[in-house]
């Protein structure tokens, strides 16, 4: 709970300092899906993209968009065999590392 109220803290106060000085340069990053499943993958897309929003907000990281598409096959058994299931999130370039770290790459 005290870690929810420093980020939300911790945001207000960068988006009330930075409001007025700068626009979003927004930026489109993406992640294909493989056996071996990210932390933040649920039951439902739903789910996911709510985990997915979770995870980012806790690195401080504020998502525009997230966009979940395809469906998940089960063909192969390998780790590093792609599932189907793309994950797009928009976000404003200046945390475009924080995306690089969770192994997104820039469409």
């Amino acid at each position: 709970m005290v870690k929810i109220f420093k980020v939300l803290l911790f945001s207000g106060l960068f988006l009330s300092l930075t409001n007025c000085a700068k626009t979003v340069d927004p930026v489109w990053v993406k992640l294909d899906e493989t056996n071996c499943k990210p932390s933040w993958v649920g039951n439902t897309d739903n789910q996911s993209r709510k985990n997915l929003e979770g995870l980012l907000r806790g690195d401080g990281v504020i998502p525009l968009k997230i966009r979940i598409k395809g469906n998940r096959s089960n063909e192969c058994t390998t780790c590093m065999c792609l599932t189907g299931k793309t994950y797009r999130v928009s976000i404003d370039r200046s945390q475009l590392n924080w995306l690089i770290y969770y192994g997104f790459e820039v469409e």
